[in-house]
């Protein structure tokens, strides 16, 4: 008799429950789905779970009857949109990530879900100005979709490639300018490409390092699209590598493989791209291999990126960058597609600059003969690679494929190996109290794979030693706020290259 005469609203305390219960599922889920290496599992199951925290929302919104209380429905609908950016929010450890710290796709999402709550507050709360409302909603809809339509419709028609518009010329960018994909899997420059380039150390936009420092070189780009100066039909070496090979952010004439044929009678020829991963490396060889001939190629392996991130076959990664080679399609020349990762870019540098060097002093080091500053710091772009051990054996086997190429076409594969620039300075600087990289451990792959390929008979080349004992000579082989090598650091490289081919006697 009692609980019939009370007041309370016992179905709003049933909607309570059911909208608590729709977040408490969200996250109890998704962390139930989370496998070991951090990947949810399958995209059934979160679909799945977005439906049920969405059906327990709604219910619970439909026991509450908020409707006519403006103030609690705000409420509702204002936490909802910031759990939705706190949820997308993406750790920013790479200046990949987007929109400070959203991905493009999650960004957008996010603000036209932020809209539409918008939209639904303002539709639940004035009935009587309803149609009006829907009104303006349509007629700006309307005019943002016809102002997009014309400036989309040189791309739909292929009039105007806007990559060419938002991409500038650069080492390592995207866009038809920059890179032509080959169905065998492997991308090169434009045919006879050159063009000049300044730029700041990479620490500066991945870290957000305060340096003045500008790099500027000249590229000049062979009738394969490789950065060669001579065109050379049958070299004594084929250097096979990315962006330490090709020469990033260093002159033309000082290039690892125009050093090698300044100090030494060997013809060579560059292979090598910005971003190339070992599946990339063993297109290339496998395109251009017969072509060129030669006598001896060398396969440069990095450790900070080299281990490979998809465990997949070379045969499985060549299907998969196939779409790559095919014609652009409209997403990839429209104008919004192409403005997406300028802004990424910007933002990107912006939430750098306003972190004022702090997360930059973590990554950093500095000479003891010198005291901390943000010119004279090195930087250290690269940690250890995780999940080394996992990778590792999809690496031993693309190495394999290029040692049976090269041995097929009547040459040798020597693989080098190329070492973090950490593995290179540890022992010569002094880090500040909060700097992270005095903790990495050293991942000493140069060792394992050593063991590895005299197991196999393959040639394997460290050129750690000499690096580190041009360092401790005084010699700048790495840039400061850059991970890769100075024109030095070419010099030694190359002069190590040279003396292990001599020893071996294989160009006598």
């Amino acid at each position: 008799m009692t609980l019939a005469r009370s007041t309370f609203d016992y179905r709003k305390l049933l909607g309570v429950f059911l909208m608590a219960a729709s977040v408490g599922f969200n996250k109890w889920s998704v962390q139930a789905l989370v496998a070991s290496d951090g990947q949810i599992e399958s995209e059934l199951f979160t679909y799945m779970i977005i439906m049920v925290q969405i059906l327990l929302g709604t219910v619970g919104l439909f026991f509450l009857k908020l409707g006519r209380q403006r103030l609690w429905l705000g409420l509702i609908l204002l936490g909802f949109v910031l759990y939705v950016w706190a949820a997308t929010r993406q750790p920013i450890e790479s200046y990949e990530h987007f929109f400070l710290v959203y991905l493009p796709q999650s960004f957008y999402l996010n603000v036209l879900l932020s809209i539409a709550a918008l939209l639904a507050y303002v539709f639940t709360t004035r009935k009587d100005r309803r149609r009006d409302t829907a009104q303006n909603v349509a007629l700006s809809v309307a005019t943002c979709g016809f102002v997009a339509l014309l400036i989309e419709l040189p791309a739909l028609t292929g009039l105007i490639d806007y990559r060419q518009v938002f991409i500038p010329k650069g080492v390592g960018l995207t866009g038809p300018h920059n890179r032509i994909y080959e169905p065998s899997g492997f991308f090169h420059r434009p045919a006879n490409d050159q063009y000049s380039e300044v730029r700041p150390g990479d620490s500066v936009l991945t870290l957000g390092a305060r340096t003045d420092h500008l790099y500027e070189a000249d590229y000049i780009y062979d009738q394969n699209g490789f950065r060669n100066s001579t065109p050379i039909a049958n070299p004594d070496l084929l250097l096979v590598g990315d962006s330490f090979i090709e020469g990033y952010k260093v002159g033309q004439d000082v290039t690892i493989t125009e050093q090698i044929m300044q100090g030494s009678d060997y013809t060579a020829i560059s292979l090598a791209q910005s971003d190339y991963s070992l599946y990339h490396g063993l297109s290339a060889m496998l395109h251009y291999l017969e072509d060129y001939s030669p006598k001896v190629a060398i396969w440069f392996v990095f450790e900070g990126n080299d281990l490979p991130y998809f465990p997949i076959s070379h045969d499985q990664f060549v299907s998969r960058s196939a779409a790559s080679a095919k014609p652009a399609r409209f997403s990839e020349r429209s104008f919004f597609g192409s403005l997406s990762p300028s802004l990424a870019s910007w933002s990107s540098l912006a939430v750098r600059n306003l972190q004022q060097g702090n997360y930059a002093r973590t990554r950093s080091g500095n000479f003891p003969d010198v005291a901390w500053s943000d010119e004279t710091a090195m930087y250290f772009d690269y940690g250890p690679p995780k999940r080394a051990e996992a990778r590792l054996p999809y690496l031993k086997d693309l190495l394999l494929q290029g040692d049976a190429l090269v041995r097929e076409n009547g040459g040798t594969l020597m693989v080098a190996h190329i070492p973090m620039k950490i593995d290179v300075y540890r022992d010569l600087l002094a880090f500040p109290d909060d700097s992270i990289v005095q903790d990495w451990a050293p991942l000493e792959l140069a060792a394992k794979l050593q063991t590895w390929a005299d197991e196999n008979g393959i040639e394997y080349m460290d050129l750690t030693p000499a690096l580190q004992q041009a360092a401790a000579d005084g010699t700048l082989v790495y840039f400061l706020d850059d991970a890769h090598w100075t024109p030095e650091g070419h010099q030694v490289v190359a002069h190590t290259v040279i003396d292990h081919l001599t020893t071996k006697g294989w160009l006598d």
